[in-house]
Parts: C-alpha cells; sequence; structure tokens
C-alpha cells in the first residue's frame, strides 16, 4: 500500500515558487491539464468519510497525448496534512470509465479544472497549480512505500517548505474539491 505524503499551499506568486524550486534542484517535467469528475454514492459518503473516487483526464500540454486515471483516496491520516492513502491506475478512456460509474449508481459531483507543472527533485514531487476559480497552489508530496515512512516524508516536505519561505502552519488541508464546494454554496 502507497501513502502519498502530501502539502498544499496557496500561493501569491507562481513564477517566483517556480524559480524558487528551480534552484533548490527541482527540475521541470511536464505540463498539463487535468480534469477531475469526483463520485458520490448513496451507498458510501465519501465527504463524509474524507475519502474521494475520482476519474481524472490529463492532457500533456507540451506533447498533446491524453491519459486518464481512476483514483481512491483514504481519509487523512494525520491532522497538519493531506496524507492519505492512494490507490490508482490507468483507464484507456475516461469517458467509458465515468459511463461505467454512473450506471452502477455513483453520480458526479463538479468537476475540478487545473494546470498542474510537475517539477521532481529525486522523490519529491511538487506541483504548481492554477485551478480554475481557485487560483494559484504549490502541492509538495512523496510517495512513501510504507506506513512507518510516513513522518519521514512530511519533515522532508516541511523542509522545502521553509527553504520556499514558508511554514506547516501556511498549509492548506482542503481539497480543491471541497475549496469549490464551499465557494459555490457561499454564492
Amino acid at each position: 500500500m502507497s501513502v502519498e505524503v502530501e502539502i498544499k499551499l496557496k500561493i501569491e506568486d507562481k513564477t517566483q515558487i517556480l524559480t524558487s524550486l528551480k534552484q533548490l534542484g527541482f527540475e521541470k517535467k511536464k505540463l498539463v491539464m487535468e480534469t477531475d469528475t469526483y463520485y458520490t454514492a448513496e451507498h458510501h459518503d465519501f465527504a463524509r468519510l474524507d475519502e474521494a473516487l475520482r476519474v481524472r483526464s490529463i492532457e500533456n500540454l507540451d506533447t498533446g497525448e491524453k491519459t486518464a486515471a481512476i483514483t481512491y483516496k483514504g481519509a487523512k491520516m494525520d491532522t497538519v496534512s493531506m496524507t492519505r492513502k492512494e490507490l490508482e491506475t490507468e483507464v484507456k478512456d475516461a469517458t467509458v470509465c465515468r459511463e461505467i460509474l454512473e450506471n452502477i449508481g455513483f453520480q458526479p459531483i463538479p468537476k475540478v479544472e487545473k494546470q498542474r507543472q510537475y517539477m521532481q527533485n529525486g522523490n519529491i514531487t511538487a506541483c504548481v497549480d492554477t485551478v480554475t476559480g481557485l487560483g494559484e497552489y504549490l502541492e509538495l508530496e512523496i510517495l512513501a512505500e510504507k506506513e512507518e515512512e510516513r513522518e519521514a516524508a512530511l519533515k522532508e516536505l516541511e523542509e522545502i517548505l521553509q527553504k520556499l519561505g514558508y511554514s506547516i502552519k501556511d498549509t492548506i488541508r482542503k481539497s480543491y474539491l471541497s475549496m469549490l464546494l464551499a465557494k459555490s454554496s457561499a454564492m
């Protein structure tokens, strides 16, 4: 079981963050557009259980290649980060995958669309996101193979945060979906 150790924060200056990450040894990887369709069901309240089920459509903006994946995310594992169990696999056709889920009783909820710049430094992935309706964010993550690696991975991410001029107190534990839903219900 893999554990996605992740922290997220709102950023004001995307260009400055990209420059700072490069100075810390991160290399630009792919630039993508991701469209996430999340699901709920009468028999399984993902929001109440702090879980997520999504189908993600991905377009690589550098190459034009299109891919898709289905992902289950378990409940958050601590009170300071977005760390959770994650199960993900590629699917050949996102549209068919969505139709299957909808035909067996899963209901789609509002989509999350974002442009994401992936950067990599060893085992650390940085994602600089521009989320439609929300603005710009930085996500830092390490995929830990074992539960015992979680604490060390979180500490490693905190060190990167500090080098960028932030602390763990600046991070957000809400998903883009929950922020968009809160924003739409406030209108």
